[in-house]
């Protein structure tokens, strides 16, 4: 019979155990950062939810389905510079659904309502329509869907809502599995540094 662990020995091996697996981690952590050659884009002018001219075409999820991330590193974005700030903002409102006593659309677009929609200065109770809203994405909630970026491309918008690679929370794969499904290429792997799309360089 084999003589029983003492306490020290016991100690001993379990911090031994404890650096191994440390060790492991770090190289395992190491290996991913030297692979990270670059970030991933989203060239929005190939991007058919973002791309002015490509209307009464069915909206692409893949952003939002195909990440490795059980909530996508896509978010959609607000440019408020670009925004019309409307009453009834198509990104905001599914416009095609009934409306209701107050004379809006009486369902929302965003599938995870993601989307706030706030009164910019007093609103006229005579005619609450006579007032500019800020539309707000809420990152938390968004996935990527890029309903509301089909909604505000014009002509019924002012294409203020893109989408966007959310870089601190991309894992950087070397293979970016929405690139692989997008059916217009429109990711791009650009290396350290480089944050023009080649189609966009003068």
């Amino acid at each position: 019979m084999s003589e029983p662990v003492t306490r020290r020995e016991m100690l001993g091996h379990a911090a031994r155990g404890a650096a191994l697996l440390g060790l492991g981690g770090t190289a395992t952590y190491l290996i991913v950062k030297a692979d990270r050659k670059g970030v991933w884009y989203l060239d929005i002018n190939r991007c058919i939810n973002s791309r002015l001219g490509a209307t009464g075409v069915p909206v692409c999820e893949k952003c939002a389905t195909e990440c490795v991330l059980s909530l996508s590193a896509i978010r959609a974005v607000n440019d408020h510079a670009k925004c019309g700030r409307c009453y009834i903002c198509p990104g905001y409102f599914n416009v095609t659904s009934a409306v209701d006593e107050d004379g809006l659309p009486s369902e929302k677009l965003c599938p995870r309502d993601a989307i706030s929609r706030t009164p910019i200065g007093e609103v006229d109770p005579n005619d609450p329509a006579n007032n500019y809203y800020e539309y707000t994405i809420d990152e938390q909630r968004c996935n990527g869907c890029g309903k509301c970026v089909m909604g505000c491309k014009e002509p019924a918008g002012l294409s203020s809502i893109r989408l966007e690679v959310r870089h601190d929370l991309c894992l950087a794969c070397n293979r970016c599995t929405i690139a692989s499904a997008c059916p217009e290429d429109a990711y791009e792997h650009r290396p350290p540094g480089v944050t023009t799309a080649k189609n966009e360089q003068t």
